[in-house]
Parts: structure tokens; sequence; C-alpha cells
């Protein structure tokens, strides 16, 4: 007779122990780490934000340290720029609106009014509906205390428009008070 074989390779005598012990340490292992890598996120996080505050105020110091600094050019442009505001500021706009208005008749559309403050100048352009109108508002500013010098400096029939209105420009010059 045949005698029996024991193929049973897995011994079922093996101890349970060893197997749960390198697993309780491999869960441990895993909950230390995603401890570890949690602390240094905060970290991070807490560094980027002190970076994100250093950067800010490194860019304001940075534009107060560059507006502090104009070379002379710089200072030359912003001085002249600041005195052609101050210009326009002090031109004498009152005078000049109340002597459009004691001239003003309602067959004369004002259509721009254009200051030159380095000359103590205005260029006015308007329509009118003739030459007679034009002529007359012409006059009329030129007798104003405000205006002198009241020249035509071009005009012209619309042909676009169907009532034909005639375009003009007028130069000016105001009369300062002293």
């Amino acid at each position: 007779m045949m005698q029996r074989l024991n193929l049973d390779l897995i011994k079922s005598q093996m101890p349970v122990w060893p197997g749960m012990l390198v697993l309780f340490i491999a869960i441990v292992g895993t909950l230390f780490s995603y401890w570890q890598y949690s602390v240094v996120n905060e970290r991070n996080t807490a560094m980027e934000s002190e970076l994100a505050q250093v950067d800010v105020a490194r860019q304001k110091s940075h534009a107060a340290n560059r507006s502090a600094t104009f070379s002379s050019t710089e200072l030359e442009v912003e001085g002249r720029r600041a005195r052609e505001v101050a210009s326009l500021l002090l031109l004498p706009w009152r005078d000049l609106f109340s002597a459009l208005e004691s001239a003003s008749q309602n067959n004369v559309a004002l259509l721009a009014i254009e200051p030159d403050y380095k000359k103590h100048q205005v260029r006015i352009t308007a329509e009118a509906k003739d030459f007679d109108i034009l002529i007359r508002y012409l006059k009329l500013l030129g007798d104003t205390p405000q205006l002198k010098f009241v020249r035509l400096l071009r005009y012209e029939v619309r042909e676009d428009d169907p009532q034909h209105p005639l375009r003009f420009t007028i130069e000016a010059s105001w009369r300062l008070k002293s």
C-alpha cells in the first residue's frame, strides 16, 4: 500500500503575533508620517503667508523710494505739467463765458470752445443760418469788454446739411484784468 503524502505547505501551528506586530508597526509608522506631513504643511503655509506680507511691504517701500527719488528731468516734466494745470485753472473762465453769453443769439449754435492758455486766446467754432448773422455775432463778441482782437479765421457752407448752415471759426484774445 501506498503511504499517505502530506502536502500541507502552510503549517497551522505557526504563531499569528509576528504578522500582527508588523501590521501594528506599519499602521503606527503611517500615522506618524501623516502627523509629520501635516505639521510641515502648516509651517509651509505660515511661511508662505509671511513671505507674501514681506513682499507687499517691500513693494510699498520700493514704490515710496522710487517716488522719492525722481530724476531732475522727471521733476522738470512734472513741474511743467503742474504749471500747465495751474495755468488752465487760473484762466478767466467766468469772463469768457459771460462774454459768450452776452453775445449769444438764437441763430448761432456754439460747437466748440478751445482755449490757448499760453497765448491767452480762445478759438470758437459755431454755426449760423447766414452770413449776416455771422457778422452780427462777430461784432457782438468784439463789443464785449472781456475779448479783444476778435477775427474770423474761416467759414464754410455745409452742403451736406439740408439747411446749409454756415460753419465758422473765430479767434479772440482775452483782456486780462490787472
